[in-house]
């Protein structure tokens, strides 16, 4: 070791450079592969996550590249396709996951995963599809405030997807407060024949901004499967809000807010 070199400083170098190396990474696997005792590993991660060079997701440490970028060059919410929560549920669920949002009467993906979870389906993110013909859209419009979803109503035209898909208005606005009451909406083969979804929404400061879903093939997900489906979704959801928040509190002000 050199006379000059700062060793607390160098392993908290070390454990920064190793979690911006992996999606996801534990404190007991940042012991095991820098040979830190848990009470140093402890306190860098901490020390780290506290000045928001890292963030942390239930176990899993992240690296925050927002931290390391102009505050005034960050698009808050756009890079979607970089929230490792998203991947966590996949995982977990081991389902084809989506999170998408409105962009006007549209659904956009903004994150796609399939087996086995472990990279983003580029070429999937910007799909679009109409609000009413998947769980994702009808997620989120069922948790709009009313005066918005009155208006996106107004400027809805509810064409057929497949021989399931809502058509009357009516009753479509019936089934979209059926879905608020559940908190979860359920697509049955609504958008794409053979497939599928439940979808929850996700929320930030107390309005819902986009939907997590899964989709799986019809003989795959049964209707007494959905709730507790729903519930895995519930929990992902959450961690997705809380990712979300811990990247833009550094967006707004390069400091948690």
């Amino acid at each position: 070791m050199s006379k000059n070199e700062v060793s607390t400083l160098k392993k908290g170098l070390l454990v920064l450079e190793l979690v911006s190396q992996y999606k996801g990474i534990t404190m007991a696997e940042v012991m095991k592969k820098l040979q830190l005792s848990k009470s140093t590993a402890f306190r860098l991660l901490t020390t780290l996550e506290d000045m928001d060079y890292l963030y942390k997701i239930q176990a899993q440490y992240f690296f925050n590249p927002n931290r390391f970028s102009d505050v005034e060059e960050n698009r808050p919410m756009n890079d979607w396709a970089s929230l490792r929560s998203v991947y966590q549920t996949a995982q977990d669920l081991q389902m084809s996951t989506y999170l998408g949002k409105v962009d006007g009467t549209d659904l956009v993906m903004t994150q796609v995963l399939h087996s086995p979870y472990q990279h983003s389906a580029d070429e999937e993110i910007g799909n679009r599809s109409r609000l009413h013909q998947s769980a994702l859209g009808k997620v989120i419009l069922a948790h709009m405030e009313a005066e918005r979803l009155e208006s996106l109503l107004g400027r809805m035209s509810l064409e057929r997807a497949t021989e399931n898909t809502f058509q009357d208005s009516q009753l479509f606005r019936y089934h979209l407060k059926a879905i608020r009451q559940d908190g979860f909406a359920f697509d049955d083969e609504e958008r794409i024949v053979g497939i599928r979804c439940v979808a929850v929404p996700v929320s930030r400061d107390g309005k819902v901004v986009a939907a997590l879903a899964i989709a799986a093939p019809a003989e795959e997900l049964s209707r007494g499967q959905i709730r507790q489906i729903a519930a895995k979704l519930h929990a992902g959801s959450k961690a997705v809000t809380k990712e979300i928040e811990a990247l833009e509190g550094t967006n707004r002000s390069g400091r948690k807010s």
